[in-house]
């Protein structure tokens, strides 16, 4: 099958589809010749109606990873092209991302080195003073593959008391993962000294952590986002953290990407923000595009896809 990548892949992703497909990747003068394309491969390249309609020949879009905002997903369903993700393969590398960043707020240590780095007068000055996570309250808003993960290593490794919030998720399955549950997030908001958002960005999801959830926090809250820009309120959360009514946040997901430098947000001493870096393990990109090109094959030979988007 005629597969366009036109993203960057990993190296080892790329040679495990040569072997399997007819491809054409980003850097090749062909891939100017769309219209040939049978499958693709994409990451953040835009499927709208423009694009998709470049391809008539298209029978499959498959995402390189979860999130499918940039792939026009009824219109692409309408001309009967099989649309896919690859839900679980980059998990393990953004729970790892969440729990680097709760720990990166929690002791500060991103504002420490930047500390350092202007000069300090002497060692462990009070407004670098941090907290210990363990035997902590942890609020997860969305229990999926990555909020599991991310709750029960905190939960193992650092003794701290799991809340979960999901409406897709009952309380059976959530005590079944070894967490309490909240019908409403606002137990979450009220009661937990960290918070990790991990749900897709619909308009049920835009602004649900706002000035009035923000407002419910304690002020020892530290709040996470490395799921979707747009979940969170990002004015409401700069002004949270310059009035210190939270000790602090950290986003891997902005509304703008790449997220310009003089963002508003990093003008708050309390914040670490990171480049939606959450997959971006050589592990994860390698499982992502050959999970990709796996799927592309079954589709080729008429085999059931294990995801299919849509439907």
């Amino acid at each position: 099958m005629k597969t366009f990548i036109l993203d960057p892949i990993s190296e080892d992703a790329l040679a495990y589809a040569r072997t399997r497909l007819d491809v054409v990747a980003w850097d090749e003068e062909h891939i100017f010749h769309a219209e040939e394309a049978e499958a693709v491969i994409v990451r953040t390249y835009r499927m709208d109606r423009t694009n998709i309609d470049r391809m008539p020949k298209l029978r499959i879009i498959a995402k390189h990873g979860v999130g499918v905002d940039n792939i026009d997903i009824p219109y692409a369903c309408s001309k009967g092209i099989c649309v896919i993700n690859t839900p679980t393969a980059n998990s393990n590398s953004v729970a790892e991302l969440i729990i680097g960043l709760i720990l990166d707020c929690a002791h500060k240590i991103t504002a420490s080195h930047l500390a350092c780095m202007k000069g300090l007068e002497r060692n462990q000055p009070m407004f670098l003073s941090g907290y210990e996570i363990t035997g902590k309250r942890l609020g997860l808003i969305g229990l999926g593959n990555i909020g599991r993960i991310v709750g029960r290593r905190l939960k193992a490794g650092f003794d701290m008391d799991v809340l979960g919030y999901d409406p897709f998720v009952t309380k059976e399955q959530c005590n079944a993962a070894g967490f309490a549950f909240t019908e409403t997030p606002d137990e979450i908001y009220r009661s937990c000294d960290i918070i990790s958002v991990s749900v897709p960005l619909t308009e049920g999801t835009r602004d649900m952590i706002g000035r009035d959830a923000l407002a419910k926090m304690k002020p020892s809250s530290i709040l996470i986002n490395a799921a979707r820009g747009g979940v969170v309120d990002e004015v409401a959360l700069v002004e949270a953290l310059k009035e210190n009514r939270i000790f602090g946040a950290a986003v891997d997901a902005f509304v703008e990407e790449p997220v310009p430098k003089n963002h508003r947000l990093f003008s708050c001493g309390n914040f670490v923000g990171t480049p939606h870096n959450g997959a971006n393990t050589a592990d994860a990109l390698t499982r992502m595009g050959t999970e990709a090109v796996d799927e592309i094959v079954r589709f080729e030979r008429g085999e059931a896809t294990r995801t299919r988007l849509g439907t």
